[in-house]
């Protein structure tokens, strides 16, 4: 009786931990296909809403789009809140930790003077990081548009759900792609 109980209970963590794991692939391979398209100037890509996200430092490149009502395609996507326009402040959400859709898992690791760049339409924003900080998942002043030329990447504190992590970049150019 107690071997089944534990067979039944390594079958269902293992289903549990395989769902995950190809769930995580193909969002994973959605993701950068989607990017890819904006690279290879394809016409599926949302080029009016839509932006790319690259962090060389630590290799990150994803499509970011706009947050919904509810915030729920922040499960599968980078989102930015309300504006994209790069003399504006820019705000983009991301999950992680552990799991599938955790794109932002590594963000604790960029250092001030690191790059970010940021593409819309035909157009590439060049960020600096110039400061890291938390805030609590509370403080909403993060979400006055009161900076211009700034990017901010908002996560959760590892380890702690009630904080988020704050990354707050500026602008320093914005060039014109030729495609």
């Amino acid at each position: 009786m107690r071997k089944n109980v534990f067979k039944i209970i390594f079958v269902i963590v293992l289903t549990l931990l395989i769902k995950d794991l190809v769930t995580d692939v193909l969002i994973t391979y959605e993701n950068k296909k989607e990017v890819e398209s904006y690279y290879n100037n394809d016409t599926s890509f949302n080029y009016k809403s839509n932006l790319v996200l690259n962090i060389p430092s630590i290799n990150l490149d994803l499509v970011v789009k706009k947050a919904n009502g509810d915030f729920s395609n922040l499960d599968k996507n980078l989102v930015y809140y309300k504006r994209n326009d790069f003399h504006d402040k820019i705000i983009i959400f991301g999950h992680s930790g552990l799991g599938y859709g955790a794109f932002f898992n590594r963000l604790d690791e960029l250092n001030r003077k690191d790059n970010v760049y940021l593409y819309k339409d035909k157009n590439k924003a060049l960020y600096e990081v110039a400061d890291t900080y938390y805030v609590s998942y509370k403080d909403v002043y993060i979400l006055n548009n009161d900076e211009e030329g700034t990017l901010l990447l908002v996560t959760c504190k590892k380890n702690d759900k009630f904080s988020r992590l704050v990354v707050k970049l500026s602008l320093k150019s914005i060039k014109t792609l030729k495609k």
